[in-house]
């Protein structure tokens, strides 16, 4: 045995004090889903008893954890796994770190990519809440749905979800917006029906 793999031994007295239900009240997930990541081997019960009761140590809930934040990156189970995986055929630090490196670059990337995903939805979100509410302190709740839609400035998303085909019709003059079951000739380019 190498000094690294004595450094990273893991200790053989954790208790494993934690059932599967512990573990998805802890982490927001279910049983099963727990017992999916069993089955695909991204995760491990320390202790299963004679009667199939599984017992998890604080380890194993901080590796849920982990795999947890790794699908909310929208990294794939296999992803996941080789992740999990880096440590194994790693004789000391330095290969480990090269691993991780390596692995992981890419990953840093997406997530950067998501999170200015993110951050440029919430704004959406916070802007389409401000347009409404000073729409309906300065026009009165008694309007169409559609006509906030359509207000100068109507954020994308209110565009979007407030409008509804057959309406009342507000700014769809000129807009090239039709009314369901309005025909301007024949659908055929051709000019044949």
């Amino acid at each position: 045995m190498t000094s690294w793999d004595r450094a990273v031994r893991q200790p053989a007295d954790m208790p494993a004090e934690l059932s599967s239900g512990d573990l998805a009240r802890a982490t927001g997930s279910t049983v099963r889903t727990i017992r999916f990541y069993e089955e695909e081997g991204l995760l491990k019960p320390a202790e299963v008893s004679d009667g199939g009761h599984r017992r998890y140590t604080e380890e194993d809930l901080e590796r849920l954890r982990l795999i947890s934040d790794l699908r909310e990156l929208g990294l794939s189970l296999c992803e996941i796994k080789s992740i999990l995986d880096l440590r194994a055929g790693c004789h000391n630090a330095a290969e480990f770190a090269i691993r991780f490196q390596q692995v992981l670059a890419g990953h840093l990337d997406q997530a950067q990519r998501r999170l200015e995903r993110l951050r440029r939805v919430k704004k959406e979100l916070n802007d389409a809440l401000v347009s409404l509410q000073e729409r309906l302190s300065s026009s009165g709740v008694e309007q169409c749905a559609c006509a906030v839609a359509e207000a100068d400035g109507a954020p994308r998303i209110v565009k979007i979800l407030a409008r509804q085909q057959g309406c009342c019709g507000h700014g769809h003059e000129g807009s090239g917006a039709k009314d369901l079951g309005e025909h301007d000739g024949p659908a055929d380019p051709r000019g044949t029906s």
